[in-house]
């Protein structure tokens, strides 16, 4: 279908509604949204004359640059100019400096859930460790070891039963962290 700029300008006016309601998956707040209408409209707008007499569905080829809209922005939105950071290494180091509690706290956790694996019995350690280490399937265990899938879960329960036991007791001589998120769960089970 051929266009002349008019009628190309109302078919593209007419999509309003339509390109709003699409726009609106990739930016909910309305300030964000009534940009990428506004880019959507310049990029659909500006496109030659010769250019829009090859356009032959109008509401496809306007969702596609719609969706070509938000994608620039979102990966814009994630872009931070270099100009807005005066010194790198401060803003590095402030990063580390506000996680190095949570690493902490997270190794911590992984030292005692290892230890606490460690304790187990040798084929219901290395289930578990297959399982939640590695991602096998309670299919492929039981094939490897050739034991039964009920096997394979009674020593995963086992485990399971066993690490959250031994996670929810305190270390003794152990210095005190801040409580995890783990141990906030339980308290509020207990409750």
């Amino acid at each position: 279908m051929a266009y002349s700029d008019d009628s190309y300008v109302l078919d593209i006016l007419r999509l309003e509604g339509l390109l709003r309601a699409y726009l609106h998956r990739f930016a909910p707040k309305s300030a964000d949204l009534e940009d990428l209408l506004q880019e959507t409209y310049a990029r659909l707008l500006s496109l030659p004359s010769e250019r829009r007499l090859r356009v032959d569905a109008i509401q496809r080829f306007a969702l596609t640059t719609a969706r070509n809209v938000a994608i620039d922005w979102m990966r814009r939105r994630r872009v931070v100019p270099i100009d807005a950071v005066e010194d790198l290494d401060s803003l590095y180091a402030e990063h580390c400096e506000s996680r190095v509690d949570e690493i902490v706290n997270a190794h911590q956790e992984l030292l005692r859930l290892a230890a606490v694996v460690a304790e187990l019995p040798a084929r219901c350690a290395e289930v578990f460790t297959l399982r939640k280490v590695y991602g096998w399937s309670q299919k492929e265990i039981a094939n490897h070891f050739g034991i039964s899938i009920s096997t394979v879960e009674a020593h995963l329960v086992k485990a399971v039963k066993r690490c959250a036991a031994g996670m929810a007791a305190d270390t003794p001589g152990a210095t005190r962290a801040p409580e995890s998120w783990l141990q906030r769960w339980r308290r509020r089970a207990r409750q």
